[in-house]
């Protein structure tokens, strides 16, 4: 990283108007290229729900869910990957590699972590395994169907302690592994980003060319990295480590590699070293923000889940809890579908079944002109929805009555208290 001529720091809405011509939030993207729309925009969550349709809508003009669904069920130029953090996501398959060597292998560890306890032994987990990759060379399966297919002497129920860290029966297990070995995959069974029924499929019949576990772990942060800047800048190391769920030092060696390298700019309110292509500098600074640049965005869109830190910076304290899902009345860093206004959160909408329309709330009052551009926006979303998709699936699993996501009941809330990350 390298250091830059001295300039005087930025505001938080220079910042912010940035992130939005980044993100092509404030205009849409120069061609239907959709691969690489997600290169220039990082990856996008694909939690099991609507995201990845609202999050493209947002940002490319005329889109249609269609072309997203041909290039990820039928020409799979877009692959859909558990990676960061456990975090399934859209990633252009030439980047496949880099998202299956860097995930995260959590069955993996807690099943070596449990092997004692567990009522099969390595070599009857392997025998599984084998059975599974067998079964999956006629074709996908769902999880019920594997389980009909496999020695029903080795799919076993794991007891009540192994159940408490996540680990239920070997079937479900021996799954995840193969998983996190990278050679099978789950895909909707249903040719809709937006269900959660999935099936198995090789991940070679699939992607053959992968090879993630003889990728080294250092190339795939310095690839990673590149991705990573290229789409976020100004963003901060701490801010690439929690989005790729890789330690500091990891990604301090990834970004050190990037070509052109690094350069810091300084922020009003901060001494966190904020970095950015040397060969953007100039256009940074440049960057002129621009007054009512209005979008919506969905639950998990990539604006606000690709810098950790939301509070102070993309909405005030004052609003800090209000753009969040709960559980049990208490605050999860998972922002909802939310209403962009110059780069800062105002308010937050959902997909009304019963009037088949946009309902939104706004946290404050706004100038009529921004008022009118939010409803010609609201009108123009509630369009595609009903061309496009039917209806929307905001959230991904529904993790039951202690989950609250929807914007009338989360307003009793608002008030009482944040517990989101915020800019110190």
């Amino acid at each position: 990283m390298t250091g830059s001529k001295v300039r005087k720091p930025v505001s938080l809405s220079h910042l912010n108007a940035w992130r939005m011509r980044r993100q092509f939030l404030d205009r849409p993207f120069g061609s239907k290229n959709l691969v690489e729309l997600i290169k220039s925009i990082g990856w996008i969550y694909s939690p099991g729900c609507s995201t990845p349709y609202l999050s493209l809508w947002a940002r490319m003009t005329p889109f249609r869910a269609e072309d997203l669904n041909r290039l990820v069920f039928d020409d799979h130029k877009l692959l859909q990957l558990e990676t960061l953090r456990g975090c399934t996501m859209l990633v252009p398959r030439d980047q496949a590699n880099i998202a299956l060597r860097i995930r995260t292998r959590t069955f993996t560890e807690l099943s070596k972590q449990a092997r004692q306890q567990m009522p099969i032994t390595d070599a009857e987990m392997e025998k599984l395994k084998g059975a599974i990759l067998k079964s999956l060379h006629s074709g996908p399966k769902t999880s019920e169907q594997l389980h009909h297919v496999v020695p029903s002497n080795l799919v076993r129920d794991f007891g009540t302690e192994l159940k408490r860290i996540g680990l239920t029966n070997s079937l479900s297990l021996a799954i995840n592994l193969l998983k996190e070995e990278g050679k099978v995959l789950k895909q909707q069974s249903k040719r809709r980003l937006d269900t959660m029924d999935y099936s198995f499929v090789l991940t070679a019949n699939i992607l053959p060319e992968a090879d993630p576990l003889n990728f080294r772990l250092e190339e795939a942060c310095a690839q990673l990295a590149d991705q990573y800047f290229r789409a976020e800048a100004p963003a901060r190391v701490k801010d690439f480590a929690w989005w790729a769920g890789i330690n500091v030092t990891d990604a301090i060696r990834g970004a050190g590699e990037i070509k052109p390298k690094l350069t810091p700019v300084s922020v009003e309110g901060t001494v966190d070293e904020f970095l950015i292509s040397e060969s953007e500098v100039d256009d940074f600074f440049a960057v002129e923000p621009q007054e009512f640049v209005i979008n919506f965005i969905p639950y998990r869109d990539t604006y606000l889940k690709g810098q950790r830190e939301i509070v102070n910076r993309f909405i005030s304290s004052e609003h800090a809890d209000k753009p969040f899902s709960r559980w049990k009345g208490k605050v999860i860093n998972d922002p909802l579908a939310t209403i962009i206004l110059s780069g800062r959160v105002v308010g937050v909408w959902e997909w009304s079944e019963d009037d088949d329309d946009i309902d939104l709330l706004l946290f404050d009052s706004v100038p009529k002109a921004a008022e009118r551009a939010i409803h010609k926006r609201a009108s123009e979303l509630a369009n595609f929805i009903r061309s496009n998709l039917g209806e929307v699936r905001l959230q991904g699993v529904d993790y039951g009555p202690h989950q609250m996501t929807g914007i009338h009941d989360l307003k009793a809330f608002w008030g009482k208290g944040a517990q989101a990350d915020s800019r110190v």
